[in-house]
This record gives structure tokens, sequence and C-alpha cells, in this order.
């Protein structure tokens, strides 16, 4: 009888084993050898100046490709090779869905570099060289030293007020050039009225409080001399 029960036992045994090969086999047919996960749809979000092709050529995802092959930080890391993307997620929407995200920089100013101009975010960050573009100001008096693209410019992070100006002045439009002196920055404006701030502790509020009084200048018909900021004392204008 104890003989019967253990033969029994073993019998149910290997044909468990026998299923759980079969139903292993299946499933891997399943999920590799069909075309349900295959990649049918390629998703990219959030450009503006990067073509949303030259993303998915980065990812290194091609359509037919299985989703459960991609290596998600392999494919971020890849991503991120392009200098003008700052940050890039992924996400699978299982079976054949792809969605990838990206935030670009944001270009501040530009500096001149030999016979290029060298773009900078407002992260300080070394962008591309290229031509000159009339839609950034260019920075002057800051020797950019050694750098690489991609990465922070060491002499502009470490400037405090440059670092917290180019925030600040991104996609205004408001003005072809930065001058740097010391603690004194110069602002020329397209309108030909220049900001000068000259050791002021917010530069912030003193930026935002100079704009105003620049717009009120202008809608009087001004189109030169200074408005003037110093150790974040009142402003004052010189024709």
């Amino acid at each position: 009888m104890m003989e019967e029960r253990q033969y029994k036992k073993k019998k149910r045994f290997s044909v468990f084993i026998v299923f759980l090969f079969i139903f292993a086999i299946i499933l891997y047919i399943i999920l590799f050898k069909t075309s349900l996960f295959d990649v049918k749809n390629i998703y990219v979000y959030g450009t503006r100046s990067v073509d949303k092709s030259d993303v998915i050529r980065l990812s290194g995802i091609e359509i037919g490709s299985n989703t459960l092959k991609i290596n998600k930080s392999a494919v971020i890391k890849s991503i991120m090779k392009d200098p003008y993307i700052k940050d890039a997620s992924i996400n699978i929407i299982y079976p054949s869905k792809v969605e990838i995200k990206i935030d670009e920089r944001v270009l501040a100013a530009q500096i001149s570099y030999k016979d290029k101009f060298l773009y900078v975010d407002t992260d300080c960050v070394a962008v591309q060289l290229g031509d000159y573009n009339n839609k950034l100001p260019i920075l002057k008096g800051i020797d950019v030293g050694k750098f690489e693209i991609g990465s922070k410019i060491n002499n502009l992070s470490n400037n405090k007020d440059i670092a917290k100006l180019l925030p600040l002045i991104y996609n205004k439009n408001i003005y072809n050039s930065i001058i740097v002196d010391g603690s004194k920055i110069t602002l020329k404006t397209n309108s030909g009225i220049n900001v000068v701030l000259e050791n002021v502790d917010d530069i912030s509020y003193s930026l935002n409080f100079s704009e105003k009084i620049l717009n009120d200048l202008e809608k009087k018909g001004y189109n030169s001399g200074n408005v003037l900021i110093v150790s974040n004392g009142n402003p004052i204008y010189t024709p």
C-alpha cells in the first residue's frame, strides 16, 4: 500500500514537471517568438529643437524589437548623449507601445569662442558650438576656460551672479549682450537702454525692478541711457 502511494505521488510529480515544462515552452514562444510583444508604436514627448526621429535613433529602439528586451537605463543613457537633452524617461506600455519623454535644455546666452559661438543654457551647461544666433544675447567678460559639450562650464557656474541671471533672461528677447566686469553687470537692450546692476544681493528682484522701469521708459519713447541699481538701492535713470 505504501509503495502504491509513493508511486502515485511520483507519477503526479512527473506529470506536473512535464506540464510545467510544456507551459514554459509555450510561454517562451508567446513572449519571444511571436509578434505580440513587438514594438509597434514609439511616441516621443517634450521635444522643441531636438527632432523626434533623432531621439528614437539615439534610444536604439526599433519597430519590431521586443519590448521585454528593452533596457530602460541603457536607453536613457544613450538618449542623454544629446547635449540638448537635460533629462529623459521611458515608459513601456505592454505589449507593444513605447513612450519616451524628454526635457530639453533652454538656451540662455552665447559666448564668442575662437571663430564660433558657444551656446549655454540656464544651468551654465555648454550645449553647442555654432554660428552667431541672433536670438541669444552675447555674454562678455568671462573666460570660459576648459569646457566639455554637455557639461557645466565651471567659470560660469562658479559666478553666482551669472548662474542666477541666466535663468532670468532666457527667451525674453530684450537683451542683445551681457557684459560682466567684476561685481558690475551691464545688460544692453535692443531698445538702446542699458540695465546696470552693481553689487546687488538679490539679482532677481533688481532685474525685475529694472525691467519695469525699462518698459515704462520705452513706452515714453526713450531709446538710450542707463537704468542703474547699486547695492540694492533705488534705480537711477541717467540719459
